[in-house]
């Protein structure tokens, strides 16, 4: 269970409150998280987009039954999770929909060169990962895998944002340079963010 940090939680007490400008700081703070996890289940933009209203307007009408101790995030996750998977049942039954997810996954579907190359790639990030320096190594973990943010990794750290920048800076500048080093030329957009 993560815990939430010292600005998640007022903003999480004033929501059970029914403050709706607190409701717009948070669906600002989730709003793309709850969307690229939803687009990436279902693969269409547009049931994706639904969810997440549905995933707000479901944190909206359970505001009063917060935990103001706990992050919101996977609170949101879990909602959006199973909005996802009664989308995917009303699919077994409706043409609309499943037609809308069909279209999506052959246009996101790659040819067997493509998925080669990912699985490939992703094989040397994982090989260079794992030359990183392990207190490294534990905070590309913490930012990468499980969505902290750098300030969020320091604290659970017990260490500085600034070091916790710097040790991100040094460990995406390892595994590109193992890349290249090892002919992985073709970096994923996952290390343009």
């Amino acid at each position: 269970m993560r815990l939430a940090t010292t600005g998640e939680i007022e903003l999480l007490e004033k929501l059970r409150q029914q403050d709706s400008a607190a409701f717009a700081a948070l669906y600002d703070l989730y709003v793309r998280k709850i969307y690229a996890y939803a687009l990436g289940v279902l693969k269409s933009p547009a049931l994706a987009e639904d969810v997440t209203q549905d995933t707000f307007v479901k944190l909206w009408e359970h505001a009063r039954g917060i935990h103001t101790d706990r992050s919101l995030q996977p609170f949101l996750f879990t909602i959006a999770r199973n909005h996802c998977l009664n989308v995917i049942k009303q699919a077994s039954r409706e043409s609309r929909i499943s037609d809308e997810v069909f279209a999506h996954a052959l246009d996101q579907a790659e040819n067997g060169l493509e998925y080669v190359e990912r699985k490939q790639t992703s094989e040397f990030i994982g090989q260079a990962i794992a030359e990183l320096p392990p207190q490294r190594r534990l905070i590309y973990d913490l930012c990468r895998n499980y969505g902290y943010s750098y300030k969020q990794a320091a604290e659970k750290l017990g260490i500085k944002d600034s070091t916790v920048n710097s040790q991100m800076v040094k460990a995406l500048k390892t595994i590109k340079d193992f890349m290249v080093r090892n002919g992985a030329l073709l970096l994923l957009l996952y290390y343009r963010s």
